[in-house]
């Protein structure tokens, strides 16, 4: 809903971010740096710190003119416009405070380091959004009902033009930022700006008919819609923090990286079974099963493995562990068995995968042995019914005893 124009449409935009980035953060290129993170994080606090104070400051000097002149009723759009600078001026400060505890290193307490308070912080300014957005819908609805009429003049239409102004460039400031350094909690400001600005042009055409036509009843129903929005822009921000603390998949991008760093050694087969675990935007904990020839020693393949991990933390920045799944390759029962498994499968849904195939002859039984991966959206598809399936397939296969282990697939 929101929209963020890209660079290559608004290049003065693009140009004054990156002026801000340089002017106000050493190394600013250098974003995996938890310090130059942190340098984006204060800046964009003190910015909108200091933004948001001079709105505040505009309006309520507008409202309290406007009140002045007009037996003191005051308009609940401009209050509730200035309130919720106020609230953005308390999220600053909370942003400001989640980086600077973010960016402390790891302890006994926390090993795995600090930088989810990042998410919490973000967590925080959508819950002040959504209060403000909440003590606004009801002062509002209350001068609804009570049929409260408001008057606007020049001084407040400028004030009001301006606040958009602002606001827009906050949102791309923060935006800028937050795309920068892979930041929730500043895409989440960058959000409630654009949405704040939306907002304002509201209650900025309210005032203009009222200013123009006397319809000084439409304040309070400005009131409610503003505070719609906010409540709506609240609300995002919190699944946008939240998902992060109950757990999600690293991106798409950064995972296929790993996996075809992986791959490139000629030793690596296949790999599957990738788990990714943020512990911030930037602390990634990884493991993956590296499929290898059974036939290689083992020494030399231990070595490789030991060398791509090497590798990949120096690299990518995160902790890697790769487990090896020694697999049969050129052995024509092996590879016939697998190809009839994976064609049965497939017949029974197109989604359905498998991986770590291997066979183990006894006397009396050959166990046949591999994952199988379901995906999160096939709930139809239970291992009860997909085991019934395999054995009735294979029916005339006596030898053959299916040992089946059911996999999600974590990188969905």
């Amino acid at each position: 809903m929101f929209f963020f124009p890209n660079s290559t449409r608004h290049p003065i935009l693009e140009v004054m971010v990156t002026l801000l980035r340089k002017l106000f953060v050493k190394d600013y290129k250098e974003v995996e740096k938890e310090k130059v993170r942190l340098g984006h994080g204060r800046l964009a606090a003190v910015f909108g710190i200091i933004t948001n104070a001079i709105l505040v400051a505009l309006k309520l000097s507008a409202a309290l003119i406007l009140a002045s002149n007009s037996g003191w009723v005051f308009s609940m759009a401009l209050i509730g416009d200035s309130i919720n600078n106020i609230g953005d001026i308390a999220s600053s400060v909370v942003t400001l405070i989640g980086f600077s505890l973010s960016a402390k290193p790891a302890d006994k307490e926390h090993p795995y380091g600090h930088e989810r308070i990042e998410y919490i912080a973000a967590l925080i300014v959508s819950m002040l959004i959504i209060a403000a957005a909440v003590e606004l819908l009801k002062s509002s609805i209350e001068g609804a009902i009570e049929g409260s009429m408001t008057t606007y003049d020049v001084f407040s239409l400028i004030v009001l033009g301006v606040s958009i102004v602002l606001k827009v460039f906050q949102a791309y400031v923060n935006f800028g930022l937050g795309k920068a350094i892979s930041s929730v909690a500043l895409k989440a400001t960058a959000i409630d700006s654009m949405t704040d600005s939306i907002a304002t042009f509201i209650v900025l055409v309210c005032a203009l008919l009222t200013y123009f036509f006397q319809w000084g009843f439409l304040d309070s129903y400005m009131g409610i819609a503003v505070s719609l929005f906010i409540l709506y822009s609240g609300i995002r921000a919190a699944k946008d923090a939240g998902n992060p603390l109950i757990g999600q998949p690293a991106s798409k991008e950064f995972e296929s990286k790993i996996v075809k760093e992986v791959r490139s050694y000629p030793e690596v087969l296949g790999v599957h079974d990738v788990l990714c675990h943020a512990y911030g935007p930037t602390k990634y904990f990884v493991s993956l099963h590296a499929e290898v020839d059974a036939k290689d020693n083992l020494v030399s393949i231990h070595d490789v493995i030991d060398n791509i991990e090497e590798d990949i933390r120096e690299k990518y920045g995160c902790e890697i562990t790769i487990h090896i799944d020694p697999i049969q390759v050129g052995n024509p029962e092996v590879d016939r068995l697998k190809e009839q498994v994976q064609s049965a499968l497939r017949a029974l849904d197109e989604s359905l995968a498998i991986h770590d195939f291997r066979i183990v002859s006894g006397d009396t039984h050959t166990n046949v042995i591999f994952d199988c991966v379901i995906p999160y959206e096939k709930k139809q598809l239970t291992p009860d019914e997909i085991n019934a399936y395999i054995n009735k397939v294979f029916q005339k296969e006596k030898r053959y005893n299916f040992v089946v282990h059911y996999d999600r697939p974590y990188d969905e």
